[in-house]
């Protein structure tokens, strides 16, 4: 036992555990970039592929292995070939650096005051105008499945981007905006939301509630609605809809959500980074 120990110590290295940590990384965002695609299933097949091909052998079925190693000899080429559309996505994405965007986009209470003030302005302007609006404010649940149904913009927050979106007869008002507070960016527009389950709605409720409350219902994600019919500001969140809410009780709820609090819980080691760079240049400035 003491000889097994000894050997696993010396096999054990600082780049081995590195290199362990990298591969763990890269199959996560594989498995991220795969779910809800048709690359999931041919993934299944493989791994269904790679679990019979060891039981082939051991159960002497020579044919049927014999099988299972040729399809894996022409694997590689098939995966590349069909598809090759989503390789090209992953590899664009790679090169923008859209991977790493929410890793080294520092957290800034003041920028997320400054888009949250641009989001409150258009959200007013749109009530006043009587303008329907669908805002989707994304938190943790990726919402790759509801960009993908609508055009993808990735661009700054604005009040007059927003509100050129929702402007009736635009190619994009009927659906819904997709937000991200944590990069400030505009993800999507038009984008379709699933409705709400809930069979208990009154007959007031049109589409656009039905879809913010569904859309709550099936994430951690808050939804601004703006009603075309009396220019009411509604939002939902985890399935409930507060109605007739005015800007300064919209902010706040932003705030609420989406200030990195100082508790610990939300603090990644990043943030903590940061932190400590900001008191080592009061130090050094008060010195």
């Amino acid at each position: 036992m003491e000889e097994l120990l000894l050997y696993i110590q010396s096999r054990i290295t600082i780049g081995s555990v590195i290199e362990v940590f990298i591969i763990t990384y890269i199959v996560y965002r594989v498995l991220l970039w795969i779910r809800g695609t048709q690359a999931e299933q041919v993934f299944k097949g493989l791994m269904l592929l790679l679990f019979l091909a060891p039981l082939s052998a051991w159960l002497g079925f020579t044919t049927l292995n014999l099988m299972i190693t040729s399809v894996f000899t022409w694997a590689f080429i098939f995966i590349v070939v069909v598809f090759q559309p989503e390789f090209r996505s992953a590899l664009e994405q790679l090169g923008n650096n859209q991977l790493f965007r929410d890793i080294l986009k520092r957290p800034s209470i003041d920028s997320l005051e400054k888009d949250a003030e641009e989001l409150i302005e258009a959200v007013g302007n749109l009530a006043k105008e009587e303008i329907g609006a669908l805002i989707v404010l994304e938190k943790h649940t990726g919402l790759k499945n509801i960009v993908n149904t609508g055009i993808q913009l990735d661009a700054d927050i604005s009040n007059e981007l927003i509100e050129n979106i929702f402007t009736t007869n635009r190619p994009l008002h009927d659906g819904a905006v997709i937000l991200k507070f944590g990069t400030g960016r505009i993800r999507a527009a038009g984008c379709l939301l699933p409705l709400s389950d809930n069979r208990d709605l009154g007959s007031a409720l049109g589409t656009r509630h039905r879809a913010g409350l569904g859309m709550t219902e099936k994430s951690d994600a808050i939804v601004i609605i703006v009603s075309e019919e009396t220019g009411q500001v509604s939002y939902a969140d985890n399935g409930t809809l507060f109605q007739d809410v005015n800007p300064e009780v919209l902010k706040q709820m932003i705030l609420d959500n989406f200030t990195v609090k100082d508790d610990g819980k939300n603090n990644t080691w990043l943030h903590k980074f940061w932190e400590k760079l900001d008191e080592n240049k009061k130090e050094s400035t008060g010195a």
